[in-house]
């Protein structure tokens, strides 16, 4: 579903809603992303599609970071639209026995994932306390992806390519809040995304508070 349509269904909801001040929440988030494919499968698939070339890949570990602003409809429901950065990824090429340009056509979609862009999610709070809860969140992730592919041609040459894909997900969350004063909170989030099939979780720690 695009994010776009998303987005005129949330603001039709929101006109229909009452707005008022003090349902509004800003925040940002700082964590680490695991996940994507690793080195070993990353040269499992190369030597699938008959390359003899082996691969090492920086950022299956990453900094991750995002900054949301939400809504709540009420005391369980709301909003979240978030811009989402799940860090930075690359892949490099030993032992490549072929021409650079002939390798990097052949291996299509052979790299880690990672991405950013914006999600949108509906969210329900569960109370624990009066200054404690917990948030679910459901949301479409409409991301894009950048990567570059390096390593040497068969002359011993230096190549590196440039490579975007772009698509849309389902993501979910999960997270513990505390509300510190009445405008704001601290929280301990977990993020789950799946960008081409392969699963990235992230856990972040961040704050936010009520406009």
């Amino acid at each position: 579903m695009s994010l776009r349509l998303v987005g005129l269904l949330v603001v039709s909801l929101l006109g229909c809603t009452p707005v008022i001040a003090g349902n509004f929440v800003i925040g940002g988030s700082l964590g680490i992303a695991t996940g994507g494919e690793d080195v070993a499968s990353l040269n499992e698939q190369l030597e699938d599609a008959g390359f003899t070339a082996k691969a090492s890949t920086s950022g299956d570990i990453r900094t991750s970071w995002k900054a949301w602003a939400g809504y709540h409809l009420d005391s369980k429901w709301g909003l979240e639209l978030a811009y989402v950065n799940l860090g930075e990824a690359t892949v490099s090429f030993t032992g490549i026995e072929v021409p650079i340009d002939e390798l990097l056509e052949g291996i299509g979609d052979i790299h880690p994932r990672s991405a950013e862009g914006a999600r949108l999610s509906i969210l329900y709070q569960y109370e624990l306390n009066k200054s404690m809860h917990v948030q679910f969140l459901l949301g479409v992730f409409d991301w894009e992806t950048s990567y570059s592919l390096s390593g040497a041609d068969v002359n011993g040459n230096l190549v590196s390519r440039e490579i975007t894909q772009v698509g849309t997900e389902l993501s979910t969350g999960l997270g513990l809040v505390h509300r510190l004063t009445n405008q704001m909170s601290w929280h301990i989030d977990w993020d789950f995304y799946s960008i081409d099939n392969e699963p990235i979780n992230v856990f972040y720690f961040g704050v936010s508070y009520k406009i």
